[in-house]
């Protein structure tokens, strides 16, 4: 019974060990998909400003 309580103990530790570490991931994911907005964002901006302003 004691060797239950332990091996169960021990799997609530991990398992709260790899929900933080799911968490600390989808942390990084939502820093790199805002990051690929922005540069998406400031691609499409310059894109849409004209080359040059000669002749204008």
């Amino acid at each position: 019974m004691i060797r239950v309580l332990d091996q169960r103990d021990h799997l609530v530790k991990e398992n709260q060990k790899l929900q933080e570490q799911l968490e600390h991931e989808r942390m990084k994911v939502s820093v790199l998909k805002k990051e690929k907005e922005q540069k998406e964002q400031s691609k499409e901006e310059q894109e849409s400003r004209p080359l040059s302003t000669v002749g204008i």
